[in-house]
């Protein structure tokens, strides 16, 4: 019973909404402070509310609560961080990227604004009050941000696309046209996913793998930052704090300036450059911290930060791209524990290697204890790079079906690139174009071609975007939660 009704949420990420409710929501407010709603709206709602969530990571206070702080806090971090991304990608498929930016950054941001508020609330009024102080604060002010936090209307549409990037006409219908046989048979599979297809595709697996590799480097080895400014480097503890400080507004950065280049750049293609830029980084700082050269190791440094906050800035809207907003939000939270993996599994790890060498006489000094954990850390970073070489992003390398004795494919520099039973094969543009034709065709008949339906994406039982209901029949829209 349990297992089946598990089973039945993932398959079903459909939300009903009555025509009144849908109706209600294009306004903000009540009464004569009522005023039409604004998707911009949501980016400083969804800032606030992160920054609340990223201020929880600022507090250093001895004698938390395990239960309170640690489990019912946690839980409520893990819900308020995924909810205004999930939100922002439905309102903003033109945007994308910069819409999951703009939204995570402000975690960031909290952690370094509110950095300064607990100790000096704890001294003040003590313990069990400062809990309650922000409790309450945070409450009221999260409160408010709910109130802006909505799903798009029924047939949303945004410089010409739907929430799935479908292109669409004045009317929300989805554009298909003779001439590009491409998008006039197949439309973009992430309209058509279920959660449960989702979690379960090789495209999904290969991303936890590569947004893991993608975590590492931050989570294990920039968390020592502090001690290898003062234990190698020989800088004061003051120093490192300050060190640290500007180490976090370079997280803050890299997540707003990769996700927002990625809508140019695709979010494949930074990915990629990230996981290039720690590898490389990675690769080269055994012989920067040996020659203790302070200036190189701060400018690598920051660069390795930039790139760990930006693949959290990139992997909402990365989701999005290829499983469709319907999906995001439960695929963002799962994929967030490769993260949880990573800062506990690689931290033990690290914790492990580095007593070992200090009671094998090593001192905190010595560039080896730390050289040592960067090798293993530099491996998991260079598996995320090939692994994001395999994500098949766009709709031919998704649909186009496996030749035969085919192993896998990868598309580098714009060739298709095949590896199989007979070897590795590079596919011309003309033998890639014909095998796409082919299956289009096998798809659909030119008579065909002429429009694609509307998938299920759509609102279910809709007529017209906003037509009213006959007196005593009951009708619902679906759309994405």
């Amino acid at each position: 019973m349990v297992l089946s009704k598990i089973r039945q949420h993932y398959s079903d990420t459909t939300l009903r909404r009555s025509p009144e409710k849908a109706e209600k929501d294009k306004t903000l407010g009540v009464g004569p402070l009522s005023m039409p709603y604004n998707r911009w709206l949501m980016f400083p709602a969804a800032f606030i509310f992160q920054a609340i969530c990223g201020s929880l990571y600022a507090w250093s206070l001895i004698g938390l609560i395990y239960f309170g702080y640690g489990v019912v806090g946690g839980s409520g971090l893990g819900l308020c961080y995924i909810s205004p991304v999930s939100a922002l990608q439905k309102w903003f498929p033109d945007r994308r990227g910069l819409a999951a930016g703009f939204a995570v950054c402000g975690f960031g941001a909290g952690s370094i604004a509110l950095a300064k508020v607990p100790l000096p609330l704890y001294t003040a009024i003590g313990l069990t009050n400062t809990f309650i102080t922000l409790g309450c604060a945070y409450f009221a002010i999260m409160f408010l941000c709910c109130l802006i936090f909505r799903v798009p209307p029924p047939g949303f549409t945004v410089n010409g696309m739907d929430i799935y990037r479908n292109k669409v006409d004045s009317n929300g219908d989805i554009e298909a046209f003779n001439a590009d046989l491409a998008h006039a048979s197949v439309i973009n599979p992430a309209s058509t996913l279920s959660l449960i297809d989702s979690i379960f595709s090789r495209e999904y697996r290969l991303i936890y793998l590569m947004f893991f590799g993608n975590s590492i480097a931050g989570l294990v080895f920039l968390s020592r930052l502090s001690n290898i400014v003062t234990n190698v480097f020989g800088r004061s503890s003051d120093t490192a704090a300050t060190i640290v400080a500007i180490n976090g507004g370079f997280n803050l950065g890299g997540r707003l300036f990769f996700s927002t280049a990625s809508d140019r750049l695709g979010r494949k293609n930074a990915y990629i450059f990230m996981l290039i830029a720690q590898v490389v980084i990675l690769a080269a700082l055994p012989t920067i911290m040996e020659a203790r050269n302070y200036p190189a190791f701060l400018a690598v440094i920051w660069i390795l930060t930039a790139c760990y906050g930006g693949g959290f800035g990139c992997i909402p809207a990365f989701l999005c791209d290829m499983f469709g907003p319907t999906n995001i939000g439960a695929l963002h939270g799962i994929i967030l524990t490769a993260w949880a993996i990573a800062g506990v599994g690689g931290g033990l790890l690290f914790t492990a290697i580095y007593n070992n060498l200090i009671a094998n006489g090593y001192t905190a000094a010595s560039v080896w204890v730390y050289a040592k954990n960067l090798y293993w850390i530099l491996a998991v970073a260079c598996l995320g790079f090939l692994f994001v070489l395999f994500v098949r992003t766009s709709i031919r390398d998704r649909l186009l079906p496996a030749a035969p004795g085919e192993f896998t494919r990868v598309r580098f520099f714009g060739h298709l690139i095949r590896v199989g039973s007979s070897g590795v094969k590079v596919l011309t543009k003309d033998e890639e174009d014909a095998e796409w034709s082919a299956y289009v065709n096998s798809r659909a008949s030119p008579d065909t071609l002429q429009e694609v339906e509307p998938s299920r994406e759509k609102y279910v039982g809709q007529k017209s975007e906003y037509e009213e209901t006959p007196a005593g029949q009951k009708t619902e829209y679906e759309e994405t939660r």
